[in-house]
């Protein structure tokens, strides 16, 4: 049963002919549903170019507290974008590992199991999802002033 073809997200180029990559899939292989569900959840709505609908809110909770408010809107935006703009799957369940060592990371991983709709295979995948962005230093002008 074959499930689908696109381009492999990340976009990457072939190195013999130039041409970007496809990726393809069939019942037992997900690779591909797995990059399209990594890319929706990745993408704030707004993000892409001729389709500014396209993507999950998930980046709107990266400054929230990790508690179950926290979980119960993870969850809800994730089937949400996922039946949405992933047409071949459903959404079984969503869960978290919260261990001490992920949080002290500042990571949630959200595992997310499906079911193919067309073969009824099912399949999972961890999304980790980062609830503080990445610390930026500022630029070298505005370290001299502030060090002042």
């Amino acid at each position: 049963d074959f499930l689908g073809k696109g381009l492999k997200f990340p976009f990457r180029f072939q190195q013999r002919s130039g041409g970007a990559q496809v990726s393809s899939a069939t019942s037992l292989e997900h690779e591909h549903i797995h990059e399209s569900i990594i890319q929706i959840l990745g993408t704030r709505p707004g993000e892409r170019f001729m389709r500014p609908e396209f993507g999950s809110r998930l980046k709107d909770l990266i400054f929230e507290p990790n508690d179950d408010v926290l979980k119960g809107l993870i969850r809800h935006y994730v089937i949400d974008a996922v039946k949405r703009w992933e047409k071949r799957v459903v959404i079984t369940d969503v869960s978290f590992d919260d261990s001490s060592q992920n949080i002290d990371r500042h990571l949630l991983p959200v595992r997310i199991s499906y079911r193919v709709i067309q073969s009824q295979v099912e399949g999972n995948l961890v999304y980790p999802f980062y609830r503080e962005p990445l610390q930026v230093s500022a630029p070298r002008q505005f370290r001299s002033i502030a060090g002042k």
